[in-house]
């Protein structure tokens, strides 16, 4: 029975000491912990304890108050549960390792040996060290008939990971801290202690997230409650069992921008078939003929707007849900899609 395309990370993955590597994410559990501690003494409590001081049943036989007050209850902790899994996941999730499961990946990844005729390749070169060629159909055609599109350098070959001693797929880096290679990295996320690749990265999406969510979510609630505290006890010096509620209402209020920021730049990357690898090093490189291989090898991967986003999340309705199920963080061209090449090289 074949392997699953991206098996449970061990818990050591990332080569360091348990106790540092570990120090970020329990940060973020804690900084958690204390907003559901805060939030919940002092605006979800307080309202529970109230709801029987208002008049009179509705419909439902809840006043509308009530309604409310258990309406905040239930999404408050809905986004709470949503946040931690997305953070777990994201977390343990293997990003995805180049796969040596059949005889087929051995031969491409280990022997390098990618069955491509020589025309193909000596075209592909010339498009790639010659800045004049024009990228059309053809173009297009032809590298998303290529199992590996991109190259090194401006004449390059196939690119090699001497430390996994691997060739790599398109859109694979090595990660030194986690020692091995992440397909489609993305980046090293020291908050997760893990790297966010093509497995992980819809998880790490959701916990940012549903972290914005959280936080917007909370400056929302607490702000009548906070600015009443304040018109009736000033800055909290005399009641300082209220400072705990004034740290945490500052935090979400700056987090929530800073969140919806990294939020939204990520939506722009996944829409347009880019990492953050690629949008800094590559597509906004100085070295003209960097920018040529990155817009050689993002013709295999842009596939329009909406469908770069079913890539990375999957089907349009389980966009929200934190589970993936893709299996092609290679990005080999499908069978169907290879179909016409009669001659293969033999060496």
């Amino acid at each position: 029975q074949a392997a699953p395309p991206f098996p449970d990370m061990p818990i050591s993955c990332c080569g360091r000491s348990l106790s540092l590597a570990w120090l970020q994410p329990a940060y973020v559990i804690f900084f958690t912990a204390l907003c559901y501690s805060v939030f919940f003494a002092f605006e979800l409590l307080p309202r529970i304890e109230s709801v029987h001081t208002f008049l009179g049943p509705e419909i439902w036989g809840y006043s509308s108050y009530e309604r409310g007050v258990y309406l905040t209850f239930f999404l408050f902790h809905l986004l709470l549960a949503l946040f931690l899994y997305s953070f777990n996941m994201a977390a343990f999730t293997n990003p995805g390792r180049i796969p040596l499961d059949t005889p087929s990946d051995l031969t491409k990844w280990r022997d390098g040996n990618f069955k491509v005729l020589h025309s193909t390749e000596a075209t592909l070169k010339q498009v790639v060290s010659s800045l004049d060629v024009t990228l059309g159909n053809d173009i297009r055609q032809l590298v998303r008939n290529m199992i590996v599109v991109e190259r090194k350098k401006k004449f390059g070959f196939h690119r090699f990971c001497s430390f996994c001693t691997l060739y790599k797929p398109d859109r694979t880096h090595h990660c030194r801290i986690c020692g091995s290679c992440t397909l489609r990295m993305d980046h090293h996320c020291p908050w997760l202690n893990n790297c966010v690749g093509y497995a992980n990265y819809k998880f790490f999406f959701l916990t940012v997230t549903y972290a914005f969510s959280l936080c917007t979510f909370m400056a929302i609630e607490m702000g009548p409650t906070i600015f009443k505290m304040v018109a009736a006890k000033g800055v909290p010096i005399s009641g300082l069992h209220l400072l705990p509620a004034y740290i945490v209402y500052s935090c979400v209020l700056v987090l929530s921008p800073l969140l919806l920021f990294f939020l939204a730049f990520h939506l722009y990357i996944t829409a347009n078939a880019m990492s953050t690898i690629e949008y800094r090093e590559k597509k906004n490189s100085d070295d003209p003929y960097v920018q040529r291989r990155f817009q050689v090898a993002h013709l295999k991967f842009d596939n329009g707007y909406l469908n770069n986003l079913r890539d990375a999340f999957g089907p349009v309705h389980t966009w929200l849900i934190p589970t993936f199920k893709g299996s092609n963080g290679t990005y080999c061209p499908k069978p169907r899609e290879s179909r016409g090449r009669k001659k293969l090289l033999d060496d």
